[in-house]
């Protein structure tokens, strides 16, 4: 059996949705935990009209998704458990390509198929790997850390299931970081075991809002101190010699936050992060393109990124 973790808050919009499709899975061995976690709205009372004896409803004070997610898999049965956000749904296949990547890669940490992207017209396109073809095979043990270095994300929250056991071992999600936990979350499974993947998209993730005019009151300040990248360093550290990912995994990192930095218009503490990434990956091309961002007028350099952004939704939403 597969245990399946929701985390629920004020999702009230579309958490029937999500549910319905976890019932609707050709797979039908599974239990679903939903957590709420304090939601305020109507979604814990439409949760509660679902009436499965597969399905278990628990509540908790509002501690964030990060809480909610490690009490759903302490909760849970199985040692197999995968996640799903109440904004996101599956399609009907999705379990079952989960358990035909346990049944050829019993000892991965993570399993993780391909997701498609709906945008907020109801677009929807399937993300590829950095360097996917038609010859590879269609389910592989993934290379993670240069997969994470493409458009999009290779494992995304609704669309992984992970080793209960591994997960433990790494702690869980970590709590009190407000962005990039679960990026975090994925580098630390992916240096304690091997990755799964499947090339076939069976998960929809809802993409945030984005609008060419960008209110700058919307953009989510970076952290500090940078949690993240400091436990990044602390990976490299450990795992670095046997696997050079992390360090690159940690530049395109200070990347992100760099373009955050620029688009709030402080070129000091974007600098900064674009010193860090060149010191833990190198320099490319990305960090030539955002020096002479800088050079450009505000107005200009701010349209340019929102158009950015509207491309490559999902990676600049990656830490906020």
């Amino acid at each position: 059996m597969i245990s399946v973790v929701i985390p629920l808050y004020n999702k009230e919009s579309t958490i029937e949705r999500t549910i319905a499709s976890v019932l609707a899975q050709s797979v039908t061995d599974w239990e679903l935990i939903i957590v709420d976690d304090g939601s305020t709205d109507n979604s814990l009372a439409l949760a509660r009209q679902f009436e499965d004896p597969r399905i278990r409803l628990v509540t908790q004070a509002n501690a964030g998704v990060s809480a909610a997610r490690n009490h759903g898999v302490e909760q849970s049965s199985n040692s197999i458990v995968a996640f799903v956000d109440a904004d996101d749904y599956w399609a009907p296949a999705h379990l079952a390509s989960i358990k035909q990547l346990l049944g050829r890669f019993p000892d991965a940490s993570i399993f993780a198929t391909a997701y498609f992207i709906v945008d907020e017209t109801g677009r929807v396109r399937k993300t590829r790997l950095r360097d996917e073809t038609d010859n590879l095979e269609k389910q592989l043990a993934l290379d993670y850390f240069t997969a994470a270095l493409g458009v999009a994300p290779p494992v995304c929250s609704s669309a992984v299931a992970v080793s209960k056991a591994a997960f433990k071992k790494i702690g869980g999600f970590p709590l009190g970081i407000k962005a990039g936990e679960d990026l975090l979350t994925w580098a630390r499974l992916a240096c304690v075991g091997n990755v799964a993947y499947s090339m076939t998209a069976t998960a929809y993730i809802a993409a945030p809002p984005v609008s060419v005019a960008r209110n700058h009151n919307a953009i989510r300040r970076p952290a500090k101190p940078d949690i993240v990248g400091n436990e990044l360093a602390k990976l490299d550290l450990k795992y670095g010699q046997v696997r050079s990912g992390p360090r690159r995994y940690r530049g395109d990192w200070y990347r992100m936050r760099a373009t955050l930095f620029m688009e709030l218009g402080e070129r000091v503490n974007c600098l900064i992060e674009l010193t860090k990434s060149v010191k833990a990956s190198g320099i490319r091309f990305r960090d030539v393109v955002s020096l002479g961002l800088l050079l450009l007028p505000t107005r200009v350099r701010a349209n340019l990124l929102s158009r950015w952004r509207q491309r490559h939704v999902v990676s600049a939403n990656a830490i906020q």
